[in-house]
């Protein structure tokens, strides 16, 4: 019993953490108000007045609403958004999958009535987030190497390299936008994480007040 236990809160952290990361990307990068905030503090519309429309057809592509607009972007940008829409599909799918399992584990442990299984995974849960939220922070303290080796390591091709010259998302999403981007997917993942890790104290807290009834 012991063993399985161990096991199930293992299984419940790494897909804790599935979860907060997906999450994350998503809440950040479907965020339309956080576009139009970069193009105005950075003064993109004086370049591309058509910026929001612009942007809200790759989010729209990326969410498989619309084709995307292969006047404005040329044939390389076209082809590399497909292979950023496959990771979005697939960020979904993980996304689901985790809640799934989540869900499973907490729904065995209350069937068990085991509330040190469920605060255990919760509270621990919350502690793989924070510790693999530093991680990712202090990787990416050298943003422009890590934004380097983030592409490499998803993408097998070199689509993602753009000219600044011919390629106009350049323009449009330059890298100081994937640098605010990160900090707002950091800063979320520490919330859902913290999040998790106050449930945990509270189902404990809670736990020890029925025992004490």
């Amino acid at each position: 019993m012991k063993f399985n236990r161990k096991m199930l809160i293992i299984i419940f952290c790494i897909f804790a953490v599935l979860m907060y990361l997906s999450s994350s990307v998503r809440i950040t990068a479907f965020d339309s108000n956080m576009y139009k905030a970069f193009f105005t503090a950075k003064n993109i519309y004086a370049d591309l007045p058509d910026a929001d429309e612009r942007a809200g057809n790759i989010l729209d592509y990326l969410n498989g609403k619309e084709a995307l607009n292969t006047t404005f972007f040329n044939e390389k940008e076209a082809a590399h958004m497909k292979d950023v829409r496959a990771l979005f599909a697939f960020s979904l799918a993980t996304l689901l999958i985790s809640m799934l399992v989540l869900l499973a584990i907490a729904v065995f442990a209350f069937m068990k009535k085991d509330i040190d299984l469920l605060w255990k995974c919760a509270l621990f849960g919350g502690i793989s987030g924070v510790l693999f939220a530093v991680l990712l922070f202090l990787l990416s303290l050298n943003f422009s190497s890590f934004f380097a080796s983030f592409h490499k390591v998803l993408f097998t091709n070199s689509l993602w390299l753009m000219n600044p010259l011919t390629d106009k998302i350049i323009a449009l999403l330059p890298e100081s936008f994937f640098r605010m981007a990160a900090k707002r997917i950091f800063l979320t993942f520490g919330v859902l994480s913290f999040g998790m890790m106050a449930a945990g104290i509270i189902i404990r807290w809670m736990g020890k007040r029925m025992k004490n009834v």
